[in-house]
């Protein structure tokens, strides 16, 4: 293949046409692709593949985000609803003289076990003041465990644990012994490194990264500047035209100028063909760089439904795998309150739910009969 002057690559517009992928280097007879060049053609797949996974999963998270607010959000809270609806039930159903006291330490059971569950999503005034009502030695004796554990834990720090002087709570404690540690941790000495005399903010790594962007932007927007535009049709096409490469270049999208590049002059895959390694080296590190930035963006996306799956990673996740569990979670709250709404309606009359409560003890006491062999 001849060399290509770079000038070459920024000939006059010509008509504007589809933006089209840029066409990976191609080997010849002669000249065989070098390790930059296939370089350059895996980052190129890379990026395409990414710009692809990142439109499917901005697609997905719209929707899926749409779903939670309109369809789980309200299941859930509708489920919380009859749930607390049901330990109101179970509570005035507490002190009734017909229910016995066999029958009220199991209400008792069942009522803190309801109100245990609802208390691990969301504590309120009025649950906490429920739960106590029915197991106040029982809350109070878990606060001093945990303070106690906690307390233990922390004797081997530098720390005086006999300034602490409020509440025996865990949390409470937990945040004066992290304000301690960090009054107590030494500062490191800062060292004073030499700079240069003169610094060339050009030789810095961020401006060598970015060279082969500006370069390629600079001489494209010289143009595709509208005022030089030869008619009204013209100054319109390079407007729309010039609108993209700001965009592109704002955002260090370098294929995307590159692929506006193509649009403008189509000799110019071969005038990247023909640069040197050392010329082809600016846009290597500038299109990994883009690489990099597209797959945090990917994993920005995807980091918010990680809660739903623990110990896995963000590129380990699809969205059928996620989709899968969406559909899954409806299913369980649909159930569930399913089966709070029974219970709901079976409690309601005491003489039903003291049955219940005694038909579950008969058949918790009945011995499991063997298997034959």
């Amino acid at each position: 293949m001849s060399r290509v002057k770079q000038a070459s690559l920024f000939s006059e517009p010509s008509a504007a046409t589809d933006l089209a992928p840029i066409e990976p280097l191609r080997a010849h007879r002669a000249r065989p692709l070098t390790a930059a060049q296939r370089r350059f053609n895996t980052l190129l797949k890379q990026i395409d593949a990414l710009r692809t996974d990142l439109e499917q999963w901005q697609q997905f998270t719209d929707g899926h985000f749409r779903r939670v607010s309109s369809e789980l959000l309200p299941a859930a809270q509708q489920l919380r609803e009859r749930q607390s609806a049901l330990a109101q039930l179970l509570d005035s159903h507490y002190d009734h003289p017909g229910l016995g006291k066999r029958n009220r330490a199991d209400v008792r059971e069942l009522l803190l076990a309801l109100l245990e569950q609802m208390l691990e999503e969301e504590e309120t005034p009025e649950l906490i003041a429920l739960y106590e009502r029915h197991a106040p030695r029982a809350r109070a004796e878990e606060e001093r465990q945990g303070f106690e554990l906690l307390r233990s834990l922390a004797e081997d720090l530098p720390v005086d644990l006999e300034a602490y002087a409020g509440a025996h709570n865990a949390e409470d404690f937990a945040e004066w012994l992290q304000e301690s540690l960090h009054e107590a941790r030494p500062r490191p000495r800062r060292e004073r490194r030499a700079r240069p005399a003169a610094e060339d903010p050009e030789q810095r790594p961020e401006a060598l990264d970015s060279q082969a962007l500006r370069t390629v932007f600079r001489r494209l927007a010289s143009k595709l500047h509208p005022d030089r535009a030869s008619d009204a049709a013209e100054h319109e096409r390079k407007t729309a035209l010039m609108q993209e490469l700001n965009t592109a270049y704002a955002s260090g999208d370098l294929l995307r100028v590159l692929e506006l590049q193509q649009r403008v002059d189509a000799r110019a895959a071969d005038g990247l063909a023909a640069l040197a390694d050392a010329e082809l080296k600016p846009y290597l590190t500038t299109l990994q760089r883009q690489a990099q930035r597209l797959r945090a963006q990917i994993d920005a996306l995807i980091e918010p439904l990680l809660g739903i799956f623990p110990g896995r990673s963000a590129r380990a996740l699809s969205p059928q795998a996620i989709q899968r569990e969406f559909e899954r979670a409806l299913a369980e709250l649909a159930q569930t309150r399913a089966r709070i709404e029974h219970d709901l309606e079976l409690f309601a009359d005491i003489q039903v739910l003291r049955a219940v409560l005694e038909q579950d003890r008969r058949e918790a006491a009945r011995p499991r009969r063997r298997r034959r062999g």
